[in-house]
């Protein structure tokens, strides 16, 4: 059985803590800035205190820079990656793609080195073995899948690539492609994109008919069912996922501690099953 990993959210370090108590190898949060949860936002201290608890279990800790860049902002995103690299964070997951030439060439003058790894994120709507090849060209260590894909396009995607791979396999799942809603936006002007989204498809509407009769009425319309998928990850193993990731990094500590435990028995489960 290759390496197995499970990945975390946690909304602040307290959290992160607990994921890896629970069994978490590695655990994703953001930092002050430029994460797809504004709600979820965390010092660049605290990064650091979260990792150096991390690594003394042999955890790893990836910080979510993953939100559509401004030009105007990428210096103070350069800066907060060397930071959050000074603070020992083990991979950074990206959206944009001015942070790749950002990480060759620096910017304005600030020439220090980016050495650490970059994941893309699944907002980079990884959904085809064309996609995956050339996201892997770029430099990334690790794709992070769409959440819609089937086994066999995963298993396709594995075949033509050698980096990581990494799937959502718990939580909330999103009306449109994996972070590609712009639904917000048009709505209240809240760019999901922006780490702002006001989740309007978990509000309640009526379905009104072109006759204006009310066929539905304060429903959740547009909300999707969260998915479990701890049944199924031998098969996403034999696919080729690596990493399997819990989603919800506004969720509270009781939540994530329980979903972690949950998945952390099922993954050792498969380990005992399939050792080698």
């Amino acid at each position: 059985m290759m390496n197995l990993e499970l990945l975390a959210p946690a909304r602040d370090r307290n959290i992160g803590i607990a994921a890896i108590d629970c069994g978490a190898d590695a655990v994703y949060i953001a930092g002050p800035q430029f994460g797809a949860r504004q709600a979820a936002g965390n010092t660049i201290d605290d990064i650091r205190q979260l990792c150096e608890y991390a690594h003394k279990f042999g955890a790893r800790i990836f910080v979510a820079l993953n939100t559509i860049l401004y030009d105007e902002e990428l210096e103070s995103a350069y800066r907060q990656m060397l930071a959050v690299q000074d603070a020992g964070a083990d991979a950074i997951i990206i959206q944009d793609m001015a942070i790749l030439e950002m990480s060759r060439k620096g910017i304005n003058g600030l020439r220090e080195e980016l050495r650490i790894p970059l994941h893309a994120s699944t907002q980079c709507a990884i959904r085809t073995p064309e996609q995956a090849v050339f996201l892997e060209s770029l430099g990334f260590s690790r794709l992070i899948l769409e959440r819609e894909l089937s086994l066999e396009q995963i298993k396709a995607i594995r075949s033509a690539v050698s980096c990581e791979l990494e799937f959502f396999v718990h939580g909330a799942l999103c009306v449109c492609y994996s972070g590609q809603c712009y639904l917000s936006e048009k709505i209240a002007g809240r760019s999901a994109n922006r780490g702002s989204c006001i989740q309007a498809c978990r509000s309640r509407y009526d379905l009104v008919d072109a006759s204006g009769k009310v066929l539905v009425k304060d429903k959740a319309l547009l909300s999707l069912k969260d998915y479990n998928l701890r049944e199924r990850i031998e098969e996403l193993a034999d696919a080729g996922i690596t990493s399997f990731k819990i989603e919800g990094r506004l969720k509270n500590e009781s939540y994530v501690k329980n979903v972690v435990r949950g998945y952390s028995l099922a993954l050792d489960g498969l380990v005992s099953r399939r050792p080698s």
